[in-house]
């Protein structure tokens, strides 16, 4: 299964709403290191969805 499909099934489709479109999001890499580092250090990704009613 995946991932927009999972999506789909755990929060759509208990809302009787269709996932259209799932779009993967990651923040992008710095060159340079900033002197105070904010934000968690671990890798993540984001997801932005659109969906529609049934």
């Amino acid at each position: 299964m995946n991932i927009q499909s999972a999506i789909n099934k755990d929060v759509f489709i208990p809302r009787d709403e269709r996932l259209l479109v799932a779009v993967e999001v990651r923040r992008r890499k710095r060159k340079r290191m900033s002197f105070l580092p904010t934000g968690a250090k671990g890798d993540y990704a984001t997801f932005i969805c659109v969906s529609g009613k049934i």
